[in-house]
């Protein structure tokens, strides 16, 4: 075996959220679990590079370049580019610069000098909470890429206080009336304040956060580069990377939502397709003697569970698939009224010579 001694494998956890991380920096609707990525990733050598063509929020990337390897990270929706970034680039001490943005803001609001916050997402808000928000927006385009992220993530996170707390950490439920004030100047700096002790140690790593569609790889990235590709593509169930609190997010910033979701892998008529294309563009973009890694599960589609393991190994047949069953998600509400259990399988195609291992 060219990349590892033995087979990769699921650890067995407890819980898949970790928001005492980088990670919890915003609540990205369908990523993969941190306490996974870390997993995954500490079982590869601490050399080489790594590719997420599905990069999300940048979970896989961050972990990537905290364990020593250089990553590049792929994806086609601006707030998951937004927050990737906001994970990987900075490094300041930002109390004295959330100090100034929130004493302007409060100038700002003193003065009425900010816009209304639009129709649809003042629903979610009380009135003088919207106020704050729009305020601290008046600052959006001076911040770096990490405070545009504590940004976007205290705002999901006020919305939740404004309901009451009854929301999820990453679904949006019925609107609660009345609304509760919540002070989104004190959310912005403590998130602020709370996540800079995670920011990535070694700054020797390349890490890069690339917007594109990833059944054009090889457009972005250089033939026979990549030393491993580990993701967890987007559900095959057509899952919108674009609502949530992501849609509150392009509701305040007046952007159509639509037009990032026809861009993005979500349609299940053409999911088999695009992820065929896929695995034939990292064919071109990972080298002869690679590791690629797929994350993966079952899903319920029409009252058919659908194995993702064995969706994947249709398209191309893998070296191996190993599967676990597991709990404490974020969607184990849906897994009570589709009387599902949940699973998870890792698919994973080695590359020798440039073909594909098999295992028995």
């Amino acid at each position: 075996m060219n990349k590892k001694d033995k087979k990769i494998i699921l650890k067995e956890i407890h819980s898949v959220n970790n928001p005492n991380s980088m990670h919890g920096l915003y609540p990205y609707r369908g990523k993969i679990s941190a306490i996974d990525a870390k997993s995954i990733i500490e079982q590869l050598p601490r050399e080489g590079t790594l590719l997420d063509p599905f990069c999300g929020s940048g979970t896989i990337v961050y972990e990537a370049l905290n364990h020593g390897l250089n990553a590049f990270g792929i994806d086609n929706n601006p707030l998951a580019i937004r927050i990737a970034n906001a994970k990987i680039e900075s490094e300041k001490t930002y109390s004295c610069i959330c100090e100034n943005i929130i004493n302007k803001a409060r100038i700002d609001l003193n003065n009425k000098k900010y816009e209304q916050m639009n129709e649809a997402p003042i629903r979610s808000f009380h009135k003088d909470t919207a106020a704050e928000i729009m305020c601290i927006k008046n600052y959006y385009d001076e911040m770096d890429s990490y405070l545009k992220g504590v940004f976007l993530g205290a705002v999901a996170l006020t919305a939740r206080g404004c309901n009451g707390y009854k929301w999820t950490s990453s679904t949006v439920g019925k609107n609660i009336e009345p609304k509760t004030y919540i002070n989104f100047f004190e959310k912005f700096m403590s998130k602020a304040e709370k996540h800079s002790k995670y920011f990535l140690k070694d700054k020797s790593k390349k890490g890069y956060i690339i917007k594109g569609d990833s059944r054009k790889l090889s457009t972005y990235i250089k033939p026979k580069s990549i030393d491993y590709v580990f993701t967890s593509p987007p559900y095959f169930d057509g899952l919108d990377y674009t609502a949530y609190y992501g849609k509150l997010i392009y509701e305040i910033f007046g952007i159509n939502r639509v037009d990032i979701k026809q861009q993005l892998i979500q349609s299940v008529t053409s999911y088999k397709d695009d992820m065929t294309t896929v695995l034939n563009e990292i064919d071109k973009v990972t080298k002869e003697d690679s590791l690629i890694i797929f994350v993966v599960g079952d899903k319920k589609i029409k009252n058919q569970i659908i194995n993702g393991g064995e969706f994947f190994n249709e398209i191309k047949p893998s070296s191996y698939t190993v599967e676990r069953q597991y709990s404490g998600s974020s969607s184990q509400i849906f897994d009570v009224l589709n009387k599902t259990a949940r699973k998870e399988q890792i698919v994973v195609w080695e590359k020798h010579k440039g073909e594909i291992v098999k295992y028995e």
